[in-house]
Formats: structure tokens, C-alpha cells, sequence
């Protein structure tokens, strides 16, 4: 079926798919440090995801805050890139679910609006449950097993989230496009959870591949499957040693992450703020890291 250019979703080749788990991500206020579209980015890629529609960007942005960036290609012509929100499919044949991606942008406009085109994908695809991940700033160090806070759609899956080590969240307050797609998918009385990696304040630089790695490790223990993530575990493990080389000379910076280490059980602020540790560690991570994380296309 030929897509119909005034419609905000556009679906190029409807796949075939057997009651597919949705996993969203979406870069912006739901996304410190990238950890979540890196997460669902590095699915993409490992799996060689097919792109099948997208949701259209002249409806929900302004294009004067988010701009369009242009690229140019090996070949020398330039490309222009618009804020995306693309749908990716991949089927699992030693699972009952197959799984779709939404890898996107949070909007900035006409919000409800934009999650009826997700749930619109979600029917058309036969969707029976939707996982999202999400990434916040928080005081916890690096040296520890990374923290997880979620939430869960019903009180029945509430045990499940304790189960994966995930706190529940308690968190009120503004909400970004995660909440508002959340409480538009309750209409549909199919599960839902909600999976946020605690980034390090500290070493903020993106994306950060130890807690994608935390959130893609309590995927693949919720759907019961096997991931791709070698490479990000590879990753990860070198994102590590390059924290620990930026402290290794500043004590005041040890000393920092120790205070962190000794209240995270016990919910106490750090005794001091460290602004020239994290614009240290920014520098020296941002220096190492690519800039760009989009999915690979074949």
C-alpha cells in the first residue's frame, strides 16, 4: 500500500510479525547521557533491524530549537538530517515475541497527537506490550553495579521489576514524551514497564555505554532472549578503564567518588560538589568518544 504523504506516520512495508514487544527510546530530557537510544541503537545495528515507517517531523517539531544537521558523504554531497523517530522490526525465531524498535526524538509539539501514531503502529503491528528506557542524572559512582529505577503499567508486574534489581520509581513531577506515551498506552490494557539507567552526574559525557549495557542486560532477562551485546560489552569495559585513567591522578576526584560510594545505601548528599571534576571528566571522555550514535542501515 502506497503511503499517504499528509499522514504524520508513515509505514513503507507493514512486516510480518508474531506479537511483537515494542521497545522505545527517545533522545532529549528522557535520555542523559544517550543511554537509552545508544541501548536501542546498538540492537539495531547488531541485529540489521529493517526500517519500516517513521513518524513524520513536520508535525511535532520547531525547527528553530531542533534543527536539521547537515552530513556530508564519502562521496562529498551533502545530506540534510531531520529529527527522527524510526520504527525498526527484527523477528526472534526461538521466541513467541517478535520485537519492534522505536528509536526517536522526544517532540516538542503536540504530544497526544504524537503517541497516537505510536499506538497506531502498535495495532497495525499487533504489539502486546511495550517496554521503554530512559536515562537520569544521578549521585551514584561508577564503581558499582549501575542502579535501575522503573515502573510498571500493573501492580502484578511490580514483582517482576524487583526481581531484575529494578527500584520502583517514585519520582513525580514534570514528565517528558516516556510519561505521556505510557499513560496514552494504558487505553490500550496491554503491559507496559519503564526501565531509566542512573547515569553518574559526573561523567556525563555521552553516549555511556555501562549503563546501556545494565539496561539491554534487564531486556533481554524480560523477554527471556539472547542480545547482541559484545560489542557494547567491549565497549563499556573501555569507557571504564577511561574513567578510572581521568581519576587516577586527581585525588579530589577519588576522594568524590569514594563519599559517593559510602551514601548510596544511605541516601546522604556527598559532603562536596565536584563542578571541575565533571568538566574535567567531560573533556577528557568527550575527547575519546564519537560524536554521532544513529542505526547503520545496509
Amino acid at each position: 500500500m502506497p503511503m499517504n504523504e499528509d499522514e504524520p506516520l508513515q509505514v513503507a512495508n507493514l512486516p510480518e510479525l508474531r506479537d511483537p514487544v515494542l521497545l522505545a527510546a527517545f533522545s532529549g530530557w528522557n535520555d542523559a547521557s544517550q543511554v537509552a537510544t545508544h541501548a536501542l541503537t546498538t540492537l539495531v545495528n547488531g541485529w540489521k533491524a529493517e526500517r519500516f515507517a517513521h513518524i513524520d517531523s513536520e508535525t511535532f517539531f520547531d525547527f528553530t530549537e531542533v534543527r536539521p544537521a547537515i552530513s556530508i558523504r564519502p562521496s562529498g554531497q551533502r545530506s540534510l538530517h531531520w529529527p527522527a523517530n524510526y520504527f525498526f522490526s527484527h523477528q526472534l525465531a526461538q521466541n513467541q515475541h517478535d520485537v519492534v524498535l522505536l528509536v526517536g526524538t522526544e517532540p516538542q509539539l503536540r504530544w497526544r497527537s504524537f503517541c497516537r501514531c505510536v499506538l497506531d503502529l502498535a495495532d497495525r503491528v499487533g504489539a502486546s506490550a511495550l517496554i521503554t528506557l530512559g536515562g537520569l542524572l544521578a549521585d551514584v559512582p561508577h564503581t558499582v553495579e549501575p542502579r535501575l529505577t522503573g515502573f510498571a503499567s500493573a501492580p502484578d508486574l511490580v514483582p517482576r521489576l524487583r526481581r531484575l534489581g529494578v527500584r520502583l520509581s517514585s519520582y513525580q513531577g514534570p514528565t517528558g514524551i516516556v510519561g505521556a506515551l505510557h499513560d496514552a498506552w494504558r487505553t490500550t490494557d496491554r503491559a507496559a514497564l519503564s526501565l531509566w539507567g542512573n547515569v553518574p552526574h559526573y561523567i556525563s559525557a555521552t553516549p555511556n555505554p555501562q549503563i546501556s549495557l545494565a539496561l539491554l542486560q534487564r531486556v533481554a532477562e524480560v523477554l527471556g532472549i539472547s542480545l547482541p551485546l559484545s560489542d557494547l560489552e567491549a565497549e563499556a569495559k573501555s569507557f571504564g578503564t577511561q574513567i578510572d585513567e581521568a581519576l587516577v591522578d586527581n585525588p579530589e576526584a577519588m576522594e568524590y567518588v569514594h563519599q559517593l560510594e559510602e551514601q548510596l545505601d544511605t541516601d546522604e548528599t556527598p559532603a562536596q560538589d565536584a563542578p571541575e571534576l565533571i568538566d574535567e571528566l567531560e573533556q577528557f571522555l568527550r575527547s575519546r568518544r564519537p560524536t554521532t550514535d544513529e542505526p547503520t542501515e545496509d
